[in-house]
């Protein structure tokens, strides 16, 4: 063994040392079944507080890992509270099995109970965590614990099948790097640099990735064989029980999150219904997944200026001094909602969301959108090879990995991208909400992928994405129960773009593109119908979009019409 390097003996020890330097020790947290789960327990470094509030996060990523809650851990515990990190089921130290998001409620419920049955908390208990640490928030509420005073819930899942795994039919690549991630109990990216991504996400059929990758248990299977929304995906959606989970919470997202950005406007649209409506706040800035967490005034590229990194340990802080604790932070004169407006680069409050009041619709025409639907129908044409993909450019081997460009210029450039773009703005548009692509289209096959971006078009020509949308072609009427396409027969798809808020400049122009792929992030349609995970062997697809006419296409923006 080389000079200096530690045995593993050594390094545990130097773990019991340094976690009782810092006031923290390790329990186990029984469940309801038997199964105990792993948890560090950060007590606040004043040693002369009594009980005092906790602060909750689970995690599939290990509790130990210093880079995702080392942050976390000093905020709450120097700020006066507990903060618990805990190995979710199967996962890190904890027993069990791990199946992806399936054990959560229950886990969840019997955690926060636990944490605030112990002598160090006064029984007031919060949660909080990006991503797959913001689902659990969720899981967890569901079951109703009577000790849940507040949530922080950052980019959550949980719109499934119109999010994630699969988004409106079309399957969200990116999974294979997590998968890969989780693939041992510790998670850990070793190999991820040296991997050939751009030839393992070409393997097909995509079940079959789950070997290449060597994904632990049953979770590749269950992201791909449930490729639509069945029993067990809506086992694990709240739609109608929102109205009964009375839980204060701050949902926080970025506008350029690929992963949970859906996520986590479903979830705060859905507790509109609830008793706690009024106690629901939404921020959300020009941030990825990853940065909505740790904001930064830069994101894709683009420079949204200093106002854009945001004091999110600041904005923690107060949430839970204010339902934790019961002090005044000022939370009652902060506006409910709170969205980043890029193109104007600045802040703007609301009582509510959508801040759009009006619809403006565009319709396609030849290359152009247009304020009215062209009287002749015409069609544009293109070639959709799945070995020669449009791309969303990124370095899978780096993470975050979705921290990719917003320009889209070059690949608007390809002959399978069509675009259709307005004239010069004479006055600021501001579109806020979820906007729709009405699309009518066809292909010569029985099946195929519609991916679109709305883009701002700067007067220099360069093109940035300001929101997108995709959906599987046989998914155009149910999610549930996918059909084929007749060939050749002109059908009208309603593709939802993801909900946004953008301001376009006098002398920028709006653009709409449409294509059948956006590899690596999805997988490539291979324009067959069929179970995704099983399909493996590509065609190359005819697709056209009809305008005009009886097939009118259109883009349906939500607009504020008093910025005009």
């Amino acid at each position: 063994m080389a000079e200096g390097t530690a045995t593993p003996f050594r390094r545990w020890t130097d773990r019991i040392e340094q976690l009782a330097t810092r006031r923290v020790f390790e329990v186990g947290i029984p469940m309801g079944d038997g199964v105990e789960l792993a948890a560090d327990v950060h007590l606040p470094t004043d040693e002369g507080l009594g009980p005092v509030p906790a602060v909750v996060e689970l995690t599939p990523y290990n509790k130990d890992n210093e880079a995702l809650m080392a942050d976390d851990a000093e905020l709450w515990r120097s700020n006066g509270y507990v903060f618990v990190a805990v190995d979710v089921r199967g996962r890190g130290k904890s027993e069990g099995e791990w199946v992806a998001f399936a054990n959560d409620p229950k886990d969840v419920h019997d955690t926060i109970e636990w944490v605030a049955a112990q002598p160090w908390c006064d029984g007031n208990v919060g949660t909080t965590g990006l991503s797959y640490m913001g689902w659990v928030q969720w899981a967890g509420a569901s079951e109703h614990p009577p000790h849940l005073k507040a949530m922080i819930s950052t980019s959550a899942a949980g719109r499934w099948q119109q999010e994630i795994p699969f988004t409106n039919g079309v399957f969200q690549l990116y999974f294979a790097w997590w998968a890969y991630a989780t693939r041992r109990r510790i998670e850990e990216t070793y190999g991820v640099e040296t991997t050939d991504w751009e030839q393992v996400l070409r393997t097909l059929p995509v079940g079959a990735l789950g070997a290449v990758i060597d994904a632990s248990g049953n979770n590749w299977e269950l992201l791909t064989g449930h490729d639509t929304l069945d029993d067990f995906w809506r086992g694990l959606r709240y739609d109608d029980h929102y109205a009964t989970i009375e839980v204060p919470c701050l949902h926080v997202t970025g506008w350029y999150d690929l992963e949970d950005l859906l996520g986590a406007f479903h979830h705060y649209e859905g507790m509109q219904t609830s008793p706690a409506r009024d106690h629901q706040h939404l921020l959300v800035g020009p941030w990825s997944h990853v940065k909505s967490r740790y904001p930064d005034r830069a994101c894709g590229g683009l420079d949204f200026g200093p106002e854009a990194a945001w004091d999110m340990e600041a904005e923690h802080l107060r949430w839970f001094d204010h339902w934790l604790k019961g002090k005044d932070t000022g939370l009652s004169s902060v506006d409910r909602v709170r969205v980043f407006e890029p193109g104007r680069n600045a802040w703007r409050g609301a009582a509510s969301w959508p801040l759009s009041d009006a619809e403006r619709c565009l319709y396609l025409a030849p290359r152009r959108l247009e304020d009215a639907a062209p009287a002749e129908e015409a069609s544009t044409e293109y070639r959709y090879d799945p070995e020669d993909p449009a791309t969303t450019p990124m370095d899978i081997r780096k993470y975050p990995v979705e921290d990719v460009t917003m320009e889209q210029t070059a690949t608007e450039a390809r002959d399978d991208v069509v675009c259709f773009t307005s004239d010069p703005l004479a006055e600021e548009l501001t579109v806020s909400g979820w906007a729709t692509l009405e699309l009518f289209a066809s292909s010569d096959g029985d099946d195929t992928d519609w991916h679109v971006k709305l883009t701002d078009v700067h007067p220099d020509g360069r093109s940035f994405r300001v929101t997108q949308g995709c959906l599987r072609a046989a998914c155009r009427s149910s999610l549930a129960q996918p059909e084929p396409l007749v060939p050749g027969e002109t059908t009208r798809f309603d593709v939802e773009l993801w909900p946004t808020h953008h301001v376009f400049l006098p002398g920028h122009r709006l653009r709409v593109s449409v294509t059948s792929s956006d590899f690596p992030w999805f997988a490539r349609s291979l324009n067959r119908f069929g179970r995704i995970a099983e399909l493996a062997e590509p065609r190359v697809a005819v697709n056209t979009v009809h305008h005009g006419g009886a097939h009118a296409s259109r883009l349906r923006l939500p607009v504020d019409s008093s910025r005009r």
